[in-house]
């Protein structure tokens, strides 16, 4: 019986060294599951409304490198350009489309994109201008692909408008008993229409996209202002009619507190 019981303790504790061993010859990384949260998830959209401030954290492996990007569907869109005719007069030429180009992309990383994520992953996963200038079909009004550098001027055009933006090395990490934290900023700009987002985090190791979490947001107009939206489409005439109006009115109560202010001097 003595014999026996010994045997049963060697083969325990030989099973939970061997537990041991397999555990601690598991990648460090398998051991952090990669999570994703913002902060709000819900942006409302009033008369005082100029965009929000969206705090996207998680957990991540120690080792991997991060990438948070908020791109919107890709759409098409038309713009109209300008031209200098007779090196003096700027007119309007014509319409060029943009075709497959999201409205709205948002990316922070932890370090350089072009460092940490070999080029042919950049392209697969649409993350830098680069891989964009490769992704957005130009066209002119004929269909025809456009000649020149068009793609730098729609690139200049939507980081004038805050929804292109792209920042390396604000993924802040922070490494402590309860896991591997990461937490980034992102200015979330009020030019960006109403709708869902979705904010997806990607891992990456040896220039390799290996894990993703993400996570949704919802902007949406509330009280007045969505009145007044929904009026625009559904009632485009008479949304017209009150714009005058108050247009009007704030120019009369504008030219009121002037001629106050003037009358008394």
């Amino acid at each position: 019986m003595k014999r026996t019981s010994c045997m049963d303790s060697f083969r325990y504790m030989l099973a939970v060294a061997v537990a041991l061993f397999v555990l601690a010859a598991l990648p460090v990384s398998a051991a952090q599951t990669l999570t994703c949260a913002v902060t709000p998830d819900y942006i409302p959209i009033t008369f005082s409304y100029h965009g929000a401030q969206l705090s996207i954290t998680g957990q991540s492996a120690p080792t991997d490198d991060l990438i948070v990007s908020i791109i919107s569907k890709s759409t098409d869109t038309a713009l109209k350009y300008q031209e200098k005719v007779g090196g003096l007069v700027w007119m309007k030429k014509g319409t060029l489309e943009f075709k497959d180009a999201p409205g709205v992309y948002l990316l922070h990383s932890t370090a350089d994109l072009n460092r940490i994520l070999a080029a042919d992953e950049r392209n697969q996963h649409l993350l830098g201008y680069e891989a964009l200038r490769g992704h957005i079909l130009i066209e002119d009004s004929k269909g025809n692909p456009a000649t020149g550098n068009w793609f730098d001027e729609y690139l200049k055009f939507k980081k004038n408008e805050k929804v292109y933006d792209i920042q390396e090395g604000t993924v802040l990490r922070q490494h402590g008993v309860e896991g591997n934290t990461y937490q980034a900023k992102v200015a979330w700009p009020y030019q960006a229409p109403p709708g869902v987002y979705t904010v997806e985090v990607l891992a990456v190791r040896d220039g390799k996209v290996v894990d993703r979490a993400s996570s949704n947001f919802e902007v949406k107009s509330v009280g007045i202002t969505a009145a007044l939206s929904k009026m625009a489409f559904e009632q485009a005439g008479l949304y017209g009619i009150m714009a005058v109006v108050i247009a009007l009115l704030a120019g009369f109560a504008v030219g009121a507190i002037f001629k106050k202010g003037g009358g008394s001097h």
